[in-house]
């Protein structure tokens, strides 16, 4: 992939998660005026830049046409690197991208261009949905499976979508408190992901902790439960570097103010 490919993927990744927000903090007035400038500035196709930025878009639930298609590993670095930062932190990047600022500090440049992977460098028959619209589809199939089944277990079912703390649900009953992660999958068969939270939690619970599976979303879903996955399976650890911004002031500038 050509390095102004790569920087695009910033961007697009950026337009589609800040969505109008984006547009607007750019000072672009269409969609139309922004992929023809950034086209231009980067050298890439303005079709290429609408059309990446369409896929990241399942992430984010502003246009769901990709939801199908598994992100590819390019794509996925993109996110997992940005995922941590905010609206302006991650426009300062875009803004450094498009002035060209990083023409003139390749430490930075590099560091974006060397965290992404070349796709055709990594085939693999995998394939890995990011946790956008399928997963969400996929919780809500296990809260109406749970209501009328009470499988796994009986008891009472908390959300802990939004603790952060390694599973989504936590089912409590007079004997017992067992964690469920829940992952989903467009079709019939395919990979899935695990944060280094959930598979640290998950080792640690072991018997008290289930792997939820919803397979053939939007079609026919069936679901599958795996107790104590860290004990049955045996995933690949997958480390990848994640962008962090600083900001550094010169012992020189702060000698500076004390004269």
């Amino acid at each position: 992939m050509e390095n102004n490919h790569k920087l695009a993927l910033y961007i697009s990744y950026y337009l589609s998660r800040f969505n109008d927000e984006a547009l607007k903090n750019l000072g672009y007035k269409s969609w139309n005026e922004a992929y023809e400038v950034i086209g231009d500035k980067l050298k890439v196709k303005k079709l290429s830049i609408r059309n990446w930025r369409d896929e990241f878009d399942p992430l984010f639930g502003h246009r769901a046409g990709w939801y199908q298609r598994p992100m590819s590993p390019s794509r996925m670095k993109v996110v997992q690197a940005l995922e941590d930062l905010n609206e302006q932190a991650i426009r300062a990047i875009v803004e450094d991208i498009l002035s060209g600022t990083f023409q003139n500090n390749e430490e930075e440049k590099n560091q974006l261009l060397n965290i992404i992977v070349d796709d055709d460098k990594r085939k693999t028959d995998s394939k890995f949905i990011v946790r956008g619209p399928t997963g969400r589809l996929a919780e809500e199939y296990f809260i109406n499976y749970f209501k009328k089944t009470k499988i796994p277990i009986h008891g009472d079912l908390i959300d802990c979508r939004d603790l952060g703390v390694g599973y989504d649900f936590r089912v409590e009953n007079e004997n017992n408190t067992i964690f469920i992660e829940v992952k989903g999958l467009s079709d019939i068969a395919g990979g899935i992901l695990f944060t280094s939270k959930e598979w640290t939690v998950a080792k640690k619970e072991g018997y008290n902790y289930y792997l939820c599976i919803v397979y053939n979303l939007g079609e026919e879903a069936e679901i599958k439960f795996i107790n104590n996955p860290a004990q049955k399976l045996k995933p690949q650890k997958n480390i990848y570097t994640t962008i962090q911004i600083s900001w550094s002031v010169t012992q020189s500038q702060l000698a500076e103010l004390n004269e």
